[in-house]
């Protein structure tokens, strides 16, 4: 009987402490945690930006050597709504880049053309990097992509597009590689660059959802990668690489020419260079149609 007794009393005990103990403690054993790292999303109702630019958040002076960062990314489910994103000339023969994510299960996709909406299609997505060709009628001036090449740390980036759905771009400095992984059976892990805020212009707060699948460019004006996803509580920006870009190209038999746009980038300068490549067509607004039965308002 006594060994019994003593295992009764150390059961007691046991539940005892458990009991006592705060929720999230003994929860947090069972239920997942939400990633830090997510597909910029625009929110459901979007606050106009102010005037100027913003700088961002202090988060520490870069590091003096490229760091490692594995990212792991939740699978997002199946589409259930309509979204916008961001797209760039490529070739002038009507083919954009964007973000996989942004166009992937859309029933119909379209681009915004001097200020009427575009119907395109989805050309050909790669089988490890979340970008994807699609085709409209027409492009504006094209990108010239920067050499494959591993950016140096403390570098400048410039990110054009459409974030909550408002024309604005994000000035980053690189602070090193990524290795995205994601829950999906058999996605190999993909290559990214890790980018860490500056400063935002126009100024405006929150999420960068909507700049997905928007270029990043060197001060030089050449695309250095294809905007991916955010942390907004670290203030950091991911891009996939321009190796990934030209690979993509190779795939939909496109040739990598030198673009027709000439703008380059300064940190006073880069809100105007980002409003010129808009105005021209060079970067431009997508909308996916979830339902395909839905089509975005004329600008």
């Amino acid at each position: 009987m006594r060994p019994f007794l003593v295992w009764l009393v150390i059961v007691g005990v046991l539940a005892g402490i458990y009991a006592v103990l705060p929720k999230t403690v003994r929860e947090q054993g069972r239920r997942p945690l939400p990633p830090e790292w997510t597909r910029p999303q625009p929110p459901p109702t979007v606050p106009p930006p102010t005037t100027g630019i913003r700088p961002a958040p202090d988060v520490g002076a870069p590091p003096l050597r490229g760091q490692d960062f594995i990212l792991t990314v939740a699978t997002d489910g199946p589409r259930a709504n309509d979204s916008l994103g961001t797209a760039f000339a490529i070739d002038v023969t009507g083919i954009w880049l964007t973000a996989a994510h942004v166009v992937d299960e859309c029933k119909a996709v379209y681009v915004l053309r001097e200020r009427d909406w575009r119907a395109a299609t989805a050309v050909r997505m790669h089988p490890s990097a979340d970008i994807a060709l699609i085709r409209a009628v027409d492009t504006g001036p094209t990108i010239t992509l920067a050499p494959p090449a591993v950016p140096a740390v403390g570098s400048d980036a410039f990110h054009v597009g459409y974030p909550q759905s408002r024309p604005a771009q994000v000035h980053t400095r690189y602070i090193g590689r990524a290795r995205i992984e994601r829950p999906q059976r058999g996605m190999p892990p993909e290559p990214g660059h890790v980018w860490v805020e500056v400063a935002r212009a126009p100024a405006f707060e929150g999420s960068l959802g909507g700049i997905s699948g928007g270029p990043a460019f060197d001060s030089a004006g050449r695309v250095v990668g294809v905007t991916i996803l955010e942390s907004s509580r670290r203030g950091r920006v991911t891009t996939a690489p321009v190796e990934r870009i030209r690979d993509l190209l190779v795939r939909g038999g496109v040739e990598a020419k030198p673009g027709t746009s000439r703008q380059q980038f300064t940190a006073t300068s880069f809100q105007g260079t980002g409003d010129l490549l808009r105005a021209a067509g060079t970067v431009t607004h997508v909308f996916c149609s979830w339902r395909g039965n839905t089509r975005p308002r004329r600008q």
